[in-house]
């Protein structure tokens, strides 16, 4: 199939001012396929790079949660992708994109640390706030039949949700304490649930609180972090929880944690809010021997095979839509509680 002479992208091009551009498509490389965009997901480190509190090279093509049809590969032995519906890893590692030899992290097993990767839509990769994006095919990852597109567009935050527990495996009946009901931080106590966690999840405002209950979470809506704190121990006999999840978007939200977790439990680390971490107690964190676990992508399969044995109502998240011309408004509405879907594809 020829390549579209052009199409309509999304670009950033400073902090907080993203225009609609027409862009000629240049031709994809060997490694890669071109996606007909059918929708992307607005993300926390979308509006992070927008607001320019996440500093990366710009001009940009945001959106990294998607999912497409395959319209073009650049392999003749990938060919049959094409007319398939897809999502994809959005790490370009050495391995990806057919390089040699690897480097000393995707050598060592580790490519989504690739010591030269580039990042779809968050570094040197343009995103899918487009109307066609290009990946390596071997980040592609095909979407099971009875998946909405609404749906899709989580497996990407669902992974890295994921990521959480893989890092740190989860025992059924473990005390796990949700700081932040964001999309994300919803993400994380869905899986924990289905892992077999004891849930505590926390809201900072009602309407996080809402999102929460969209999808059969049940999340507390303490004011302060004396009584988030206090909440955790009354649960928990005055130890603290085994796992706390760290997924308020603060960097104060480290601190908190530490409030709230017992001795050599585990602090996972979610959030990536831009800002350095200014009060920190790291002599409990020896004295106590936490562990501090950060944790980013996950595993697409892991995600796809999740959402078919648990089926989650990912969908109930959305609580709005725009087309790709409207995405400074989706970038305005994803501000506030809940998921944002843009309609990228329309020719």
């Amino acid at each position: 199939m020829k390549s579209p002479v052009g199409y309509l992208a999304a670009v950033l091009v400073e902090p907080r001012r993203i225009e609609l551009q027409e862009m000629r498509a240049p031709a994809i490389a060997r490694h890669e396929a071109r996606i007909r965009v059918h929708a992307a997901g607005v993300c926390g480190t979308d509006l992070a790079i927008y607001d320019g509190d996440y500093p990366v090279p710009l001009p940009l093509v945001l959106g990294h949660e998607w999912v497409g049809t395959v319209e073009e590969v650049g392999d003749e032995r990938d060919r049959g992708w094409i007319g398939r519906r897809v999502v994809g890893e959005i790490n370009d590692h050495y391995a990806a994109i057919g390089r040699e030899p690897l480097c000393a992290a995707c050598a060592a097993g580790l490519p989504t640390h690739c010591q030269n990767r580039t990042v779809m839509g968050i570094v040197s990769h343009s995103g899918a706030f487009a109307e066609r994006a290009a990946a390596p095919t071997a980040n592609l990852r095909a979407v099971p039949a009875a998946m909405s597109d609404e749906a899709a567009i989580f497996l990407e935050p669902l992974a890295a949700a994921l990521q959480t527990f893989a890092m740190t495996p989860l025992k059924r009946g473990e005390s796990v304490v949700i700081l932040g009901c964001g999309r994300l931080g919803v993400l994380v106590a869905l899986a924990a649930k289905a892992l077999g966690g004891e849930i505590l999840a926390f809201a900072d405002r009602p309407e996080y609180g809402d999102l929460a209950q969209r999808v059969g979470i049940e999340a507390r809506t303490e004011r302060t972090a004396d009584e988030i704190a206090e909440a955790v121990a009354e649960s928990t006999n005055g130890l603290g929880a085994d796992v706390v999840v760290e997924a308020t978007g603060s960097p104060d939200g480290l601190a908190l944690a530490l409030d709230c977790v017992r001795p050599r439990g585990t602090i996972a680390l979610k959030s990536t809010p831009g800002f350095p971490v200014e009060r920190f107690d790291l002599t409990r964190v020896v004295v106590n021997e936490v562990r501090l676990q950060g944790s980013r992508c996950g595993q697409f399969n892991e995600a796809i095979q999740f959402w078919e044995r648990h089926r989650p109502p990912l969908e109930r998240l959305i609580v709005a839509e725009f087309p790709l011309a409207g995405i400074a408004e989706a970038i305005a509405q994803a501000h506030q509680p809940g998921k944002v879907l843009v309609r990228c594809a329309t020719r």
